[in-house]
């Protein structure tokens, strides 16, 4: 039987997060056209909630309600879900999805720093930092995207808030002792959801609205692919290899944006952008090879 080693499934499921994490930006986009940013995280929620509730009922799985499980489900679904989603769909209606893939590069570092301060866990040393800084000089070189466009003060400062947000979430999970990615993932996205619901009515007007079907179609897609799947993926690599490593997906996800822009909307690619993925990747590696040794 065909077996992978531990190191080779971290980069598989790394780069696999961030082929799916890398299209959220352009769904978020199409998904916010014609819905409110609040109903369109709820809408992606309930989709990721409904998945989850149909995939635990067919494994006969019951959801862990401890006290301690239900304050873990808790502040995963403020930080991980509610924040992030919702200050970058509303970002989104002002700015570029690349500009949004680019910001969202800057978990690894908040990543990075929280850990070397709240989880003795993490293996970090200054070839962890080195890598980082590759990382950070590959998006570097792709910040030529936004140097001509007019963008939103307040919507690029949502972006960070929602970027801070993510790594404390992804921080907190690290440090819940053999926690099953399944059950955090299902936990915060109905969490999440329950959370959305009352927020929406009071913030919004979801009964009266003149949404598309493309918007509604990609709030779908949102909520199977980018949040069950991506989640799913996302906790297990959690859980495999650590919030540090787990963090610099956001350093793949902005070109991919990007290479997704360029096949669906004719938008450009060109050899610097090329050259600060090839950064990116020398920075992923030492920053792996970093939390093994």
């Amino acid at each position: 039987m065909f077996q992978i080693n531990k190191n080779t499934l971290c980069f598989v499921l790394l780069f696999l997060l961030g082929l799916i994490w890398g299209s959220s930006f352009l769904f978020i986009k199409f998904t916010v056209l014609s819905l409110k940013p609040l109903t369109a995280v709820l809408l992606r929620m309930a989709v990721a909630a409904l998945c989850l509730f149909i995939y635990l009922k067919i494994k006969k799985k019951n959801l862990p309600l401890e006290k301690k499980d239900i304050i873990n489900y808790f502040v995963i679904a403020i930080f991980g879900n509610v924040f992030p989603f919702f200050l970058v769909s509303w970002a989104e209606i002002s700015i570029n999805t690349n500009i949004t893939g680019i910001m969202m590069g800057l978990m690894p570092i908040t990543t990075v720093f929280l850990a070397y301060f709240f989880v003795k866990e993490e293996k970090i040393n200054i070839y962890t930092f080195l890598g980082i800084f590759l990382g950070f000089c590959g998006l570097f070189f792709l910040l030529d995207i936004i140097t001509n466009k007019n963008t939103d003060l307040l919507s690029q400062i949502a972006v960070i808030i929602g970027t801070i947000s993510f790594a404390i979430g992804t921080i907190y999970i690290r440090k819940i002792p053999n926690f099953n990615p399944l059950y955090m993932l299902t936990g915060s996205t109905y969490f999440a959801f329950f959370i959305l619901i009352p927020l929406v009515f009071i913030f919004n007007d979801p009964l009266n609205t003149s949404a598309t079907n493309q918007s509604i179609i990609f709030g779908i897609v949102l909520g199977i692919l980018n949040t069950a799947i991506g989640g799913f993926v996302f906790f297990k690599l959690i859980k495999l290899s650590g919030a540090a490593f787990t963090s610099t997906v956001n350093f793949i996800t902005p070109f991919v944006a990007m290479v997704w822009g360029y096949i669906f909307l004719n938008e450009s690619l060109n050899s610097n952008q090329i050259l600060g993925f090839i950064f990116i990747l020398i920075g992923i590696y030492i920053v792996k090879k970093s939390t093994n040794s």
